[in-house]
């Protein structure tokens, strides 16, 4: 976790931020995009930062493979979630989470 440590570390030098939108772009642009997505008619959206990272409409894709979707509980999400890292995982909401 030494690496998340340091990462964290590094951006509390460019706080503050204007929102929580903006520092979670910030993150993304870092560390790159989260693995767990927000999905709505075919297009797939980074659960982070909100970001649209694919279209499965007008083609194919290839992320959904590997995608945990906020909301899902299906097979495969379940699976892809044993794999996140701390770098998909930060700032991003629970995929799991029961909805009240």
């Amino acid at each position: 976790m030494k690496e998340k440590e340091a990462f964290l570390k590094k951006l509390s030098a460019l706080e503050p931020f204007d929102s929580t939108e903006q520092r979670n772009s910030v993150v993304c642009a870092l560390i790159g995009h989260s693995r767990i997505q927000t999905t709505c008619f075919g297009y797939y959206y980074c659960a982070r930062c909100g970001a649209q990272l694919g279209d499965a409409l007008g083609g194919v894709y290839y992320g959904a493979e590997t995608a945990v979707i906020v909301g899902h509980k299906c097979e495969t999400c379940l699976k892809n979630a044993e794999t996140l890292t701390w770098q998909d995982t930060l700032f991003c909401p629970d995929p799991f989470e029961e909805e009240s």
